[in-house]
Protein backbone atom coordinates (compact mmCIF):
# COMPACT_ATOMS: atom_id res chain seq x y z
CA UNK A 1 0.00 0.00 0.00
CA UNK A 2 1.05 3.69 -0.71
CA UNK A 3 -0.11 6.42 1.27
CA UNK A 4 -0.18 10.23 0.49
CA UNK A 5 -1.85 13.23 3.31
CA UNK A 6 -3.17 16.51 3.08
CA UNK A 7 -2.46 17.27 -0.61
CA UNK A 8 -4.80 19.13 -3.07
CA UNK A 9 -6.22 16.11 -5.14
CA UNK A 10 -6.73 16.26 -8.44
CA UNK A 11 -9.86 18.84 -9.66
CA UNK A 12 -10.49 17.17 -12.60
CA UNK A 13 -9.22 14.33 -14.41
CA UNK A 14 -9.78 12.03 -17.66
CA UNK A 15 -11.75 8.92 -17.94
CA UNK A 16 -8.99 6.45 -16.56
CA UNK A 17 -8.26 3.26 -14.05
CA UNK A 18 -5.34 2.12 -11.63
CA UNK A 19 -3.78 -1.13 -11.11
CA UNK A 20 -4.45 -1.01 -7.80
CA UNK A 21 -7.78 -0.49 -5.97
CA UNK A 22 -8.02 3.47 -4.67
CA UNK A 23 -9.32 4.98 -1.76
CA UNK A 24 -9.62 8.71 -0.94
CA UNK A 25 -11.41 10.81 1.67
CA UNK A 26 -11.68 14.69 1.81
CA UNK A 27 -11.15 17.26 4.74
CA UNK A 28 -11.98 19.73 2.25
CA UNK A 29 -14.60 20.22 -0.90
CA UNK A 30 -16.53 17.62 -2.69
CA UNK A 31 -15.50 15.68 -5.65
CA UNK A 32 -18.44 13.60 -8.16
CA UNK A 33 -17.17 10.48 -9.28
CA UNK A 34 -18.39 8.65 -12.33
CA UNK A 35 -18.18 5.40 -13.95
CA UNK A 36 -20.01 3.66 -16.10
CA UNK A 37 -22.04 2.02 -13.43
CA UNK A 38 -23.30 5.13 -12.04
CA UNK A 39 -22.33 8.42 -10.49
CA UNK A 40 -21.67 9.37 -6.81
CA UNK A 41 -20.60 12.51 -4.74
CA UNK A 42 -18.10 12.15 -2.48
CA UNK A 43 -18.31 14.54 0.36
CA UNK A 44 -15.72 14.95 3.53
CA UNK A 45 -15.98 12.48 6.22
CA UNK A 46 -16.70 9.39 3.46
CA UNK A 47 -14.08 7.23 2.16
CA UNK A 48 -14.69 6.50 -1.46
CA UNK A 49 -13.61 3.70 -3.07
CA UNK A 50 -12.31 2.28 -6.72
CA UNK A 51 -11.26 -1.14 -7.17
CA UNK A 52 -8.37 -1.87 -9.08
CA UNK A 53 -8.83 -1.60 -13.73
CA UNK A 54 -12.00 0.22 -13.40
CA UNK A 55 -12.46 3.42 -15.26
CA UNK A 56 -13.53 6.59 -13.53
CA UNK A 57 -13.44 10.21 -14.26
CA UNK A 58 -13.66 12.46 -11.42
CA UNK A 59 -14.47 15.99 -11.07
CA UNK A 60 -13.88 18.63 -8.42
CA UNK A 61 -15.88 21.94 -8.17
CA UNK A 62 -13.88 23.73 -5.34
CA UNK A 63 -10.68 23.43 -3.52
CA UNK A 64 -10.14 19.64 -2.66
CA UNK A 65 -7.96 18.45 -0.21
CA UNK A 66 -7.59 15.12 1.61
CA UNK A 67 -5.44 12.03 1.60
CA UNK A 68 -5.76 8.66 -0.80
CA UNK A 69 -4.49 5.55 -0.25
CA UNK A 70 -4.07 2.96 -3.25
CA UNK A 71 -4.25 -0.71 -1.85
CA UNK A 72 -2.91 -3.77 -4.03
CA UNK A 73 -4.73 -5.63 -5.92
CA UNK A 74 -4.59 -9.05 -4.14
CA UNK A 75 -5.09 -6.93 -0.86
CA UNK A 76 -8.61 -5.08 -2.46
CA UNK A 77 -10.81 -9.04 -2.54
CA UNK A 78 -12.78 -8.31 0.56
CA UNK A 79 -14.21 -4.62 -1.00
CA UNK A 80 -16.98 -4.19 -2.91
CA UNK A 81 -15.89 -4.68 -6.78
CA UNK A 82 -17.94 -1.90 -7.94
CA UNK A 83 -17.10 1.63 -6.65
CA UNK A 84 -18.86 3.20 -3.32
CA UNK A 85 -18.83 4.97 -0.51
CA UNK A 86 -17.17 3.74 2.59
CA UNK A 87 -18.18 4.83 6.27
CA UNK A 88 -14.50 6.48 7.65
CA UNK A 89 -13.45 4.84 10.67
CA UNK A 90 -12.00 7.40 13.30
CA UNK A 91 -8.91 5.22 13.01
CA UNK A 92 -8.01 5.33 9.53
CA UNK A 93 -6.58 9.03 8.79
CA UNK A 94 -4.04 8.67 12.18
CA UNK A 95 -3.19 5.56 10.60
CA UNK A 96 -2.90 7.03 6.50
CA UNK A 97 -0.87 9.78 8.70
CA UNK A 98 1.69 7.36 9.90
CA UNK A 99 1.88 5.46 6.74
CA UNK A 100 2.06 8.50 4.66
CA UNK A 101 5.16 9.89 7.15
CA UNK A 102 7.21 6.60 6.51
CA UNK A 103 9.83 6.85 3.94
CA UNK A 104 9.97 4.40 1.07
CA UNK A 105 13.18 2.83 2.60
CA UNK A 106 10.32 1.41 5.43
CA UNK A 107 7.86 -0.07 2.80
CA UNK A 108 8.04 -3.58 3.44
CA UNK A 109 9.32 -3.52 7.04
CA UNK A 110 7.39 -4.85 10.24
CA UNK A 111 6.11 -1.72 11.46
CA UNK A 112 5.41 -0.71 8.47
CA UNK A 113 3.38 -4.23 8.13
CA UNK A 114 1.26 -4.11 10.86
CA UNK A 115 -0.20 0.03 10.22
CA UNK A 116 -1.19 -1.94 6.46
CA UNK A 117 -2.61 -4.72 8.78
CA UNK A 118 -4.57 -2.10 11.29
CA UNK A 119 -5.84 -0.45 8.33
CA UNK A 120 -7.19 -3.31 6.41
CA UNK A 121 -8.57 -4.16 9.37
CA UNK A 122 -10.55 -1.59 9.82
CA UNK A 123 -11.32 -0.63 6.41
CA UNK A 124 -12.85 -4.47 6.02
CA UNK A 125 -15.37 -3.28 8.72
CA UNK A 126 -16.59 -0.08 6.64
CA UNK A 127 -20.01 -0.48 6.10
CA UNK A 128 -21.15 1.27 2.30
CA UNK A 129 -22.98 4.48 2.10
CA UNK A 130 -26.42 4.34 0.56
CA UNK A 131 -26.31 7.52 -1.75
CA UNK A 132 -25.17 6.74 -4.80
CA UNK A 133 -27.21 6.58 -8.49
CA UNK A 134 -26.82 3.45 -10.26
CA UNK A 135 -27.46 3.95 -13.90
CA UNK A 136 -29.49 1.54 -15.90
CA UNK A 137 -28.54 -0.23 -18.76
CA UNK A 138 -31.81 0.11 -20.79
CA UNK A 139 -31.00 3.17 -23.19
CA UNK A 140 -34.47 5.20 -22.01
CA UNK A 141 -34.12 4.38 -18.78
CA UNK A 142 -30.70 5.67 -18.27
CA UNK A 143 -31.69 8.55 -20.21
CA UNK A 144 -34.12 9.23 -18.02
CA UNK A 145 -31.26 8.51 -15.12
CA UNK A 146 -28.96 11.06 -16.46
CA UNK A 147 -31.59 13.50 -16.50
CA UNK A 148 -31.95 12.95 -12.94
CA UNK A 149 -28.94 13.51 -12.27
CA UNK A 150 -27.85 16.79 -14.57
CA UNK A 151 -31.13 18.60 -13.74
CA UNK A 152 -32.35 17.45 -10.30
CA UNK A 153 -34.64 20.39 -10.12
CA UNK A 154 -36.72 19.27 -12.92
CA UNK A 155 -40.10 18.45 -11.58
CA UNK A 156 -42.00 16.32 -14.46
CA UNK A 157 -43.83 13.76 -13.09
CA UNK A 158 -43.13 10.10 -13.52
CA UNK A 159 -45.51 9.55 -16.26
CA UNK A 160 -43.80 12.90 -18.51
CA UNK A 161 -40.44 11.37 -17.76
CA UNK A 162 -42.24 8.48 -19.08
CA UNK A 163 -43.41 10.22 -22.34
CA UNK A 164 -40.25 12.13 -22.64
CA UNK A 165 -38.25 8.98 -23.32
CA UNK A 166 -40.83 6.71 -25.10
CA UNK A 167 -41.96 4.74 -22.62
CA UNK A 168 -45.07 3.95 -21.54
CA UNK A 169 -45.82 5.03 -17.57
CA UNK A 170 -46.31 1.49 -16.85
CA UNK A 171 -43.44 0.12 -18.54
CA UNK A 172 -41.46 2.77 -16.43
CA UNK A 173 -42.65 1.43 -13.20
CA UNK A 174 -42.52 -1.77 -14.18
CA UNK A 175 -39.07 -2.18 -14.75
CA UNK A 176 -37.27 1.18 -12.89
CA UNK A 177 -36.95 -0.10 -9.78
CA UNK A 178 -35.62 -3.77 -10.77
CA UNK A 179 -32.73 -1.26 -13.05
CA UNK A 180 -31.44 1.11 -9.90
CA UNK A 181 -32.84 -0.28 -6.83
CA UNK A 182 -34.93 2.17 -5.45
CA UNK A 183 -37.76 4.14 -6.65
CA UNK A 184 -37.67 6.99 -9.03
CA UNK A 185 -38.94 9.48 -6.14
CA UNK A 186 -36.17 8.03 -4.19
CA UNK A 187 -33.94 8.89 -7.16
CA UNK A 188 -34.81 12.02 -7.88
CA UNK A 189 -33.97 13.23 -4.19
CA UNK A 190 -30.81 10.87 -3.81
CA UNK A 191 -29.92 13.26 -7.05
CA UNK A 192 -30.90 16.52 -5.31
CA UNK A 193 -29.25 15.73 -1.74
CA UNK A 194 -25.88 14.76 -4.03
CA UNK A 195 -26.44 18.16 -6.11
CA UNK A 196 -27.10 19.92 -2.91
CA UNK A 197 -23.51 19.08 -1.77
CA UNK A 198 -21.87 21.34 -5.09
CA UNK A 199 -23.57 24.27 -3.57
CA UNK A 200 -23.16 24.07 -0.04
CA UNK A 201 -19.20 22.97 -0.66
CA UNK A 202 -19.46 26.47 -2.73
CA UNK A 203 -20.48 28.55 0.16
CA UNK A 204 -24.10 28.88 -1.07
CA UNK A 205 -26.34 29.57 1.47
CA UNK A 206 -28.72 26.47 2.43
CA UNK A 207 -32.07 28.43 1.61
CA UNK A 208 -30.74 28.91 -1.84
CA UNK A 209 -29.17 25.79 -2.10
CA UNK A 210 -32.67 23.75 -1.35
CA UNK A 211 -33.98 25.81 -3.64
CA UNK A 212 -31.81 25.34 -6.81
CA UNK A 213 -31.73 21.12 -6.44
CA UNK A 214 -35.84 21.34 -6.48
CA UNK A 215 -36.72 21.00 -2.92
CA UNK A 216 -40.22 22.61 -2.11
CA UNK A 217 -39.34 24.11 1.19
CA UNK A 218 -35.99 24.55 2.87
CA UNK A 219 -37.26 22.59 6.35
CA UNK A 220 -37.50 19.65 3.97
CA UNK A 221 -34.76 19.56 2.42
CA UNK A 222 -32.86 19.96 5.86
CA UNK A 223 -35.01 17.10 6.76
CA UNK A 224 -33.53 15.11 4.06
CA UNK A 225 -30.33 16.33 4.87
CA UNK A 226 -30.20 15.16 8.00
CA UNK A 227 -31.07 11.83 7.59
CA UNK A 228 -28.98 11.48 4.72
CA UNK A 229 -25.64 12.46 6.36
CA UNK A 230 -26.46 12.98 9.94
CA UNK A 231 -25.90 16.69 10.04
CA UNK A 232 -27.98 19.86 9.07
CA UNK A 233 -26.47 21.42 5.82
CA UNK A 234 -25.22 24.25 7.41
CA UNK A 235 -23.23 22.73 9.30
CA UNK A 236 -21.82 19.45 7.09
CA UNK A 237 -19.01 21.37 5.76
CA UNK A 238 -17.71 22.67 8.67
CA UNK A 239 -14.39 21.70 10.08
CA UNK A 240 -14.08 19.30 12.85
CA UNK A 241 -14.24 21.23 16.06
CA UNK A 242 -15.52 23.97 14.22
CA UNK A 243 -18.33 26.47 15.50
CA UNK A 244 -20.80 28.37 13.87
CA UNK A 245 -23.58 30.29 14.86
CA UNK A 246 -26.76 28.88 14.35
CA UNK A 247 -29.69 30.67 11.70
CA UNK A 248 -33.25 29.92 11.10
CA UNK A 249 -32.55 28.33 7.79
CA UNK A 250 -30.24 25.18 9.76
CA UNK A 251 -32.66 24.80 12.46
Amino acid sequence: MAASLSKQLDRESRTHSHAAGQLYCLKQGMMTVNTPSGIFANPPRLVGWIPPHFEHAIIGPGRVLGWTVLVDEALSAPLPTHPVLLSCPSVLEPLAERLASLSPDAWGSERYNRLCDVFLDELYESTEHALTLPLPEEPRLRQIARLLIDDPADARTGPELAQWAGLSPRSLSRHWASAVGMSLSRYRQVSRLLKSLEGLAAGKSVQQVAWQVGFDSVSSYISAFRSAFGSTPGKYFMPPGGSAVATSEDS
